[in-house]
């Protein structure tokens, strides 16, 4: 077992090796978590250091915010950023959210953060261009301090703990805003029952993105079929062995979001025929035999089986549709589910001044 407090000299270097021989780090250089700096993030809260957010499941460890605030720091985040990684922390302590599954599956699971609200233009989140990729300070750090805390309070050790077989790079750090000026719809906070004043961190559980390129679709039925066929995978958790459970994540580029919500008016009309176009996709007859038994086994009853057809969901609501990414290009992204964990939001709650 690591140490939970160890002493080292204010050096880059000496306080990286350090953390990184007591398996505190993702392999990254780290800051120096000194008294100083996270005091500078306890002060964006109005929490007592000592106040416990959550347990963290597989180890169930305290999630204590002066430990929170330990990994914001050693993740590179700046003070403003600590309300969303307390508020990320809080939805992942959600038992709803399954986090012992998510820490602990063989699959290649990786948390996604999505931030919505005023706080994203306050500290410069980015929700377009590249918003899964490197480069902003905020997305990549708050991503980072959530990972983290996975591994130094919730114990997501691999090999030891986590059985990924391949993990993800989501693992480091999976952290986007939602492009609310580009969203022909309500923001996804708003949809969830927030105010839209107010911001908001949302979960998600995919298992890695599949980039859906539509080029030439000139209507929302269009483009959502090709949405819908890279959901469709007989691989997929959601189709496996959690049907009806997975909430699949859909991140609209803005350019394919404005002809759907020109053709089809409203998110819930979208999401409508994602379940219409997913429900006949993957014709039974395709199904590899052992699989099909097992499809048929695991869920019996259940009408994920309607004639020819093997449905990939149940209901409408278990496609969240997000809208970001960059302006002109035509993909969006599929994210096929985990398949437990439920889709939690929380209120991002910073101190006032």
């Amino acid at each position: 077992m690591a140490a939970e407090y160890i002493e080292v000299e204010n050096d880059i270097d000496k306080a990286f090796k350090a953390a990184y021989d007591q398996g505190w780090t993702d392999g990254l250089p780290i800051i120096p978590p000194t008294d100083e700096r996270v005091a500078a993030m306890l002060a964006t809260v109005d929490r007592k250091p000592g106040d416990v957010i959550g347990l963290l499941p597989p180890r169930n460890g305290q999630a204590i915010v002066e430990k929170v605030a330990v990994s914001a720091v050693m993740a590179g985040c700046l003070p403003s950023y600590f309300p969303v990684v307390v508020a990320a922390i809080e939805a992942a302590a959600d038992p709803a959210y399954y986090l012992r599954g998510v820490n602990s599956t063989t699959n290649p699971v990786a948390p996604l953060i999505i931030i919505n609200g005023p706080i994203r233009n306050e500290i410069g989140i980015n929700c377009s261009w590249s918003v899964m990729g490197p480069g902003p300070r905020a997305n990549a750090t708050i991503g980072r301090a959530f990972s983290l805390c996975m591994i130094n309070i919730a114990g997501r050790i691999p090999g030891e703990v986590t059985k990924s077989t391949h993990a993800a790079p989501g693992r480091y750090s999976w952290c986007i805003g939602e492009y609310e000026e580009k969203s022909p719809w309500e923001p996804l906070h708003v949809e969830r029952g927030f105010k839209r004043e107010e911001s908001a961190v949302t979960l998600l559980a995919p298992t890695g993105h599949i980039n859906a390129l539509d080029m030439l679709g000139q209507t929302g039925d269009e483009i959502l079929t090709m949405v819908a066929s890279c959901l469709s995978l007989m691989a997929s958790n959601n189709f496996f062995n959690r049907y009806g459970e997975g909430d699949m994540g859909v991140i609209l580029c803005p350019a394919h979001a404005e002809v759907i919500a020109r053709d089809l008016k409203t998110k819930q009309a979208a999401r409508e025929a994602l379940l219409e176009k997913t429900s006949r996709w993957i014709r039974m007859a395709d199904i590899p035999p052992h699989l099909k038994a097992a499809v048929e086994g695991l869920n019996p009853g259940s009408k994920q089986i309607e004639g020819e057809f093997a449905r990939l969901a149940a209901r409408a609501d278990q496609f969240v549709l997000v809208v970001a990414g960059g302006l002109g290009g035509y993909h969006s992204v599929a994210l096929p589910t985990f398949g437990g964990p439920q889709t939690i939001t929380r209120v991002i709650k910073a101190k006032k001044r």
